[in-house]
């Protein structure tokens, strides 16, 4: 019996001294500062290397706002006592919200859908508002299925809106490529 407990107490020590050689052996070997692509290491090492980035990549993903972005957002260059007046955008995946496209002129209503973790585009529905425009607007002939902007949420909760423009048949009417982008495009900050 003694020999018995002496056998099984002496596997367990040798056991655990071969899984912290092995531990401190695997993370001697991987240091990611070291390799580089044009020396792949083995194939264990390789797996090891894909889970430590998956695993940093997630936890970068994470860092973005779980809000799934919506709200009201103002333009970073803008002073903060001024009206949201062509100085705000608000994004909703839940219903269409308005967008100024030339102040006290001319406004759009707008829908946005998200396009994936931390992108969503913006996609015209109607005019809502015009006031002695310069220019009147074909507003019936713009798309309602092209995108007009993309927006881009940054993990510190800003947003970069990419204006694209009114679209007729799929294609971006250069005449009135203008519209919008002096007034909407840039960088947002959320409220």
């Amino acid at each position: 019996m003694k020999k018995l407990l002496f056998m099984l107490i002496a596997v367990v020590l040798f056991s655990c001294k071969d899984r912290n050689n092995a531990t401190s052996e695997t993370s001697e070997r991987i240091d990611t500062q070291t390799i580089s692509a044009d020396t792949l290491p083995p194939e264990n090492l390789q797996k090891e290397r894909d889970a430590l980035q998956t695993e940093k990549a997630t936890a970068q993903a994470s860092a973005l706002p779980a809000t799934g972005f919506s709200g009201k957002y103002r333009k970073s260059d803008s002073d903060k006592g001024t009206d949201c007046n062509c100085n705000c955008i608000e994004v909703s995946y839940d219903r269409p919200t308005e967008w100024c496209i030339d102040k006290d002129k001319m406004y759009i209503s707008a829908r946005c859908e998200k396009t994936g973790e931390n992108t969503a585009n913006v996609y015209f529905i109607a005019a809502s508002r015009e006031s002695s425009p310069d220019k009147p607007l074909p507003w019936d002939e713009f798309d309602t299925n092209t995108p007009v902007a993309t927006l881009t949420f940054q993990p510190d909760g800003s947003t970069e809106l990419d204006w694209l423009g009114f679209s007729k048949d799929g294609e971006i009417i250069t005449e009135y490529a203008l519209y919008g982008k002096k007034s909407l495009e840039g960088t947002y900050t959320k409220e």
